[in-house]
């Protein structure tokens, strides 16, 4: 499994098919009974790997006698961060999880979700390269989802790798770049999610469209409605689309701009999990 760097990598697969356990072995928590790998360019494991990594485990521990400022404290002093860079970065990260205003409030007051954020700060102090969450969208509201979410996307802007595994692959069908699927082990699927979603149809733009042509219009298209002074022209195929566009193109008239709408994630997820139970011969 190749994951690419400054991107986003959705690592998905049912309950128990393998997917802690790999983060585990990548990190060098857990050791493998045979093969190899690396991470960063080192050997799985690796001291010096490590220290370009974030983490946050499914099911963190807190010390929750602590306040989240002492908390991250205790983390960044364990990275040998000393001084002002410590203070300095510890306030960063509470603000980016919008939890500055409980920096003296003690985890043992926060819920799940608050303390998923402050999973999420202890993970990105040290500015790592890659930064593997093992679901982290679970057990946040639907803000809390969104603003990590938008945590992603602002460290793949920067050039960072991000890998985390998930449940919720609506999220997944909304940031990630490239995806791998585990069935019992195996790896099963793995490339560009673009590659991995069918196509639903295609939503072509349209400044104006006259009168005169919209029944025409509507027999070879699969749709049409009007979008504030233009039109959406709907295609379910490529060769639709391209004979709306040839017959249009004729009287000088051309899209704006044409979007893909993707089938949802999760179908063609159980799809792949079936088909290959059944290539295995295994029980669904």
């Amino acid at each position: 499994m190749n994951v690419p760097t400054g991107g986003i990598f959705g690592f998905l697969g049912l309950n128990g098919a393998g997917k802690t356990t790999t983060i585990k072995m990548l990190l060098g928590l857990s050791h493998p009974t045979s093969g190899s790998g690396s991470v960063l360019g080192r050997p799985i494991g690796d001291v010096k790997a490590k220290e370009k990594i974030g983490f946050l485990p499914e099911e963190a521990y807190f010390q929750r006698h602590l306040t989240s400022f002492e908390f991250l404290t205790f983390c960044a002093r364990t990275l040998h961060m000393e001084g002002e860079l410590r203070k300095q970065r510890i306030e960063e990260m509470l603000a980016l999880v919008s939890m500055s205003d409980k920096a003296s409030v003690k985890l043992s007051q926060f819920s799940k979700g608050m303390l998923q954020r402050i999973g999420v700060a202890q993970a990105l102090l040290n500015d790592p390269d890659l930064i593997i969450f093992d679901e982290p969208l679970t057990g946040l509201d639907p803000k809390g989802r969104s603003q990590l979410k938008d945590i992603m996307l602002s460290l793949k802007k920067r050039g960072k790798t991000v890998f985390f595994s998930s449940h919720i692959l609506s999220d997944v069908q909304a940031i990630c770049d490239h995806v791998a699927i585990l069935n019992r082990g195996q790896r099963i699927f793995q490339g560009q999610i673009s590659d991995l979603l069918e196509i639903k149809k295609y939503d072509l733009k349209f400044d104006s469209i006259p009168t005169k042509y919209l029944d025409a219009l509507e027999k070879i298209s699969d749709g049409l409605s009007k979008d504030g002074n233009g039109w959406t022209v709907q295609a379910t195929s490529e060769q639709q689309k391209e004979k709306i566009c040839r017959n249009l193109e004729k009287v000088n008239i051309k899209p704006t701009s044409v979007s893909i709408v993707y089938k949802d994630l999760e179908p063609v997820f159980l799809d792949r999990i079936e088909a290959n139970n059944k290539e295995r011969g295994l029980a669904s």
